[in-house]
């Protein structure tokens, strides 16, 4: 269950600062290595041909970025063009060359740890779950302006148990979009009100939730969180009303066995 909410997050949350990065307008490692650049912008071109994202030709491309990494096996950003193309190929093996390009970079982009971390994310185990996190980290120290560390981190929170410097970073990437004009998604405001759930303050948490109720409604995750904080506000403000509204949301959970064990002990109706 907790894998489910991550990734449901985390596929919204990159590359919106990055398009002339992706458009490969600007590199972080520039080869001065004539045939590696050749083979590299061979590359680019045939990634933006190939707007049906046909198997066939993706191969092909990351051959292509590979290829340009080998001849030139400083050019971080042929490699993690290459571990891109496999993503979008969803091949495992981006994982790995995403983690080769970031040390290659020297903490130059923030490109390769955002797409790194996501990917960490998506492949779910316990150590790509660890690098996920640290890259979220990594992003926080080395690019403090931007929202998306703090977001990562704020993500990751349910993951580690640390939900109270979830709730930390969720705010601060909150001010962080806010500040740069950046128009506040649900999935930001779905995270909030999870993370204030799970930091107990239901009131507040009901509020977030209600504001992308339209969005997330069908979703599990949101089932779970919602069905909890209506039950505890009721409980507060003693609404038999509102209480059987999340008894009503809580029989809508379709997979109760995989509730969290500290979320289903305060399910009590």
């Amino acid at each position: 269950m907790k894998k489910i909410f991550v990734i449901l997050l985390i596929l919204n949350m990159n590359l919106i600062f990055s398009q002339d990065y992706f458009e490969g307008k600007r590199l972080y490692c520039i080869s001065e290595n004539p045939e590696a650049l050749k083979l590299f912008n061979l590359g680019i071109e045939t990634l933006y041909l190939n707007k049906s994202l046909d198997q066939k030709y993706l191969k092909i491309t990351s051959n292509i970025f590979f290829k340009a990494y080998k001849t030139d096996s400083t050019f971080c950003d042929a490699l993690f063009f290459t571990g891109y193309t496999l993503r979008l190929l969803n091949d495992k093996k981006a994982f790995a060359l995403y983690i080769m390009a970031d040390s290659l970079s020297n903490n130059k982009s923030m490109e390769f740890k955002t797409n790194l971390a996501a990917e960490g994310l998506r492949y779910g185990s316990e150590k790509s779950l660890k690098i996920a996190r640290t890259k979220y980290e990594e992003l926080i120290k080395f690019f403090p302006e931007s929202p998306e560390g703090y977001y990562g981190f704020a993500v990751t929170a349910p993951i580690f148990g640390d939900v109270d410097k979830g709730l930390e970073n969720i705010n601060i990437a909150i001010n962080k979009y806010t500040q740069k004009n950046i128009e506040l998604k649900d999935d930001v405001i779905f995270l909030k009100g999870v993370l204030l759930t799970l930091n107990k303050k239901y009131e507040e948490g009901l509020e977030n939730l209600e504001k992308c109720y339209s969005t997330y409604k069908k979703d599990e995750n949101f089932k779970i969180h919602y069905s909890l904080c209506l039950l505890k506000v009721s409980e507060i403000k003693n609404d038999e009303k509102m209480k059987q509204k999340a008894l009503k949301f809580y029989e809508k959970i379709d997979y109760k066995d995989q509730i969290p064990e500290n979320i289903k002990s305060l399910l009590k109706f």
